[in-house]
């Protein structure tokens, strides 16, 4: 009776050691201070103590001195590529950067969580194994989200799909970058429509922290996917707030500044320097109107395409740096009076299609001065 009862203490000892043999964690970094930082990352990491398995996959990666990449990612293509590493390594590379690292056990049987090594081990092998990145439907995130989609069946897609997403895309640009308003300003002028539209559950998981919020929720046949969490370090200087914020007031005062320097100057002797500000203020204008066409014409940046910031942000402005005659000048500035009008309406509409009150803040002033010199150097010149 002892040497059976010993026995079955042995066998569920071995059984309750198998059972750990396995485990798969979804790995979430928050956000850190470099650009391609921001938005944070994730990883799958994943033991098997049979195959001597302890490791972290993760994708997303690319090589900033391989030969052409400035120019490739300019034209909106971007190679990227899957990595893995040990955990001591991968967690001590985010400590170093402050960013904060929380592990979620996701509830995978043996034969799924041997299913997703060998899907990661095929995607990620050779090193670097290339891939087509896309910001919003193919990156870091959304990989480990199809992986594990795939090991149970679809089940993540079903349910995530019937769910609309807390914040779009716009919205979360907007809140991962608010404490940097050179991006913030930089990625409301330069993305188009394409952010605004109205988004599910399951797209918003190109958002490392939005995914593992949302895949919490989910059940597979039943049973919670999302089992035992915990944070395993806390960033000291890197905090998202949790909704969005416009920053109307930053845009409208740095607008203002640009603005009263342009004016100011025209109180100067009139000559060259009176006028450098305005020149300088419609080459700028004019010219970020016509990176904003190259990139949507030009390039595989489809997130760029239709992005009505371009009517205020106007190419016109550059001929107005010509010596046009008299009625074809007054011509111009009608048009991109117009114009202006036009973007400042489309884009402070909060039921329009892009939805862009910050720049418009932001441009309403300059673009205003800029006008009002503009009418006054073309009236000048009829008088004389």
């Amino acid at each position: 009776m002892f040497h059976r009862l010993l026995l079955a203490l042995v066998l569920c000892q071995g059984l309750s050691l198998s059972a750990q043999a396995q485990e798969a964690w979804l790995v979430t970094y928050g956000p850190g201070q470099e650009v391609w930082e921001r938005f944070g990352h994730n990883a799958l990491w994943l033991r098997d103590a049979e195959l001597g398995l302890d490791h972290v996959y993760s994708f997303g990666y690319f090589e900033m001195d391989r030969p052409g990449f400035y120019t490739d990612f300019a034209r909106g293509i971007m190679k990227y590529f899957g990595s893995v590493a040990t955990p001591e390594e991968e967690f001590a590379f985010y400590r170093m950067r402050d960013r904060s690292i929380r592990i979620q056990q996701l509830n995978l049987d043996a034969g799924q969580i041997r299913q997703m090594h060998g899907l990661l081990h095929e995607n990620v092998f050779p090193i670097p194994q290339y891939y087509d990145y896309d910001y919003f439907f193919n990156n870091c995130s959304t990989w480990l989200r199809d992986l594990i989609d795939r090991v149970v069946d679809g089940q993540v897609r079903q349910q995530l799909d019937r769910q609309p997403a807390r914040l779009n895309f716009r919205d979360h640009i907007r809140r991962y970058n608010q404490s940097r308003l050179e991006l913030h300003a930089g990625l409301m002028l330069l993305l188009g429509p394409m952010i605004d539209q109205p988004r599910t559950a399951w797209e918003e998981g190109f958002v490392p922290e939005a995914l593992a919020r949302s895949i919490a929720g989910v059940s597979i046949d039943g049973e919670p996917l999302v089992g035992e969490s915990e944070t395993l370090y806390v960033s000291r200087s890197h905090d998202v707030p949790l909704e969005p914020s416009l920053q109307w007031w930053s845009y409208g005062l740095v607008s203002v500044l640009a603005a009263l320097l342009v004016a100011v100057a025209l109180r100067f002797e009139k000559g060259f320097w009176s006028a450098l500000p305005w020149r300088a203020a419609a080459l700028a204008t004019g010219g970020a109107g016509i990176l904003v066409l190259l990139m949507w014409f030009g390039t595989g940046h489809e997130v760029i395409d239709g992005n009505r910031v371009l009517l205020l942000l106007n190419p016109a402005w550059l001929l107005m740096l010509l010596p046009l005659p008299r009625l074809a000048t007054a011509a111009l500035w009608w048009l991109l009076l117009a114009a202006a009008a036009a973007g400042a309406v489309l884009l402070a509409w909060p039921g329009g299609p892009q939805y862009r009150p910050e720049v418009v803040f932001g441009l309403a002033p300059l673009l205003a001065v800029m006008l009002w010199v503009a009418r006054s150097r073309y009236s000048a010149r009829t008088r004389s």
